[in-house]
């Protein structure tokens, strides 16, 4: 007979993705570590951890930075071909109309580009820790402490905005991974336990706890222990 896990979906029912999964992990790790307990999800790394540190997940990370990509400016083009005679004509009116255009065109990216808005800054490697993450990308490897992260906000699923103060001033990021509201949860059990999206269980997806659990995946997790 099928177990609970096995059944196929309901028509036009969403099915269970690798995010999912994730986020039934996260859910696990967060019971273990508010009972006091190491998470039994552990996984190993290629870099030393510091003392008493444990490695607990790893997935693609994607960050955002809120800035303006520019200041407003543009080239201005001015691009004219002279002709005579009804052809000539018609090439001058071209090169006015293609002219104009350009800098029409080019106007509307520069103002685009002198608003503030979350644009993408760099793709890489979230591991998560028990004191913090680390995030790998082709330039090195950068540790990110629980302490030195002063602001954390889930603003969709897999989707945490942070403000944090780095080695060369402060950020405000947009981090962008199956793994941040493990990130989200495991900060705020640390540094701020009245957060108030950790207290009302804000911090998963709405209603996502029942249905995990109706495909057969019960989390352990149960909202007001997080809140004792």
């Amino acid at each position: 007979m099928a177990t609970s896990s096995e059944r196929p979906p309901k028509t036009g029912a969403r099915v269970w993705l690798p995010a999912d999964t994730a986020l039934w992990t996260s859910c696990h790790i967060v019971f273990d570590t508010v009972h006091g307990r190491v998470p039994e999800h552990r996984i190993d790394t290629l870099f030393p951890l510091g003392q008493g540190e444990t490695a607990l997940a790893a997935g693609d990370l994607f960050v955002d930075s809120f800035y303006a990509a520019g200041d407003g400016s543009y080239d201005r083009s001015t691009t004219f071909a002279f002709g005579t005679g009804v052809f000539g004509l018609a090439i001058a009116a071209g090169t006015l109309a293609a002219s104009a255009a350009g800098n029409a065109s080019r106007r509307s990216q520069a103002a685009a580009n002198a608003q503030q808005a979350w644009r993408p800054l760099f793709g890489g490697t979230a591991f998560v820790t028990n004191e913090g993450f680390y995030v790998q990308t082709m330039e090195g490897l950068f540790p990110w402490s629980w302490e030195s992260i002063h602001l954390m906000q889930v603003v969709a699923f897999n989707r945490v905005i942070m403000q944090a103060q780095s080695a060369t001033g402060p950020v405000t990021w947009r981090l962008n991974s199956e793994w941040s509201e493990l990130i989200f949860a495991l900060w705020a059990l640390r540094r701020h336990p009245s957060h108030p999206q950790l207290r009302d269980g804000t911090w998963l997806p709405q209603n996502w706890l029942r249905w995990a659990t109706d495909q057969g995946y019960r989390p352990h997790l149960d909202r007001p222990e997080l809140s004792s």
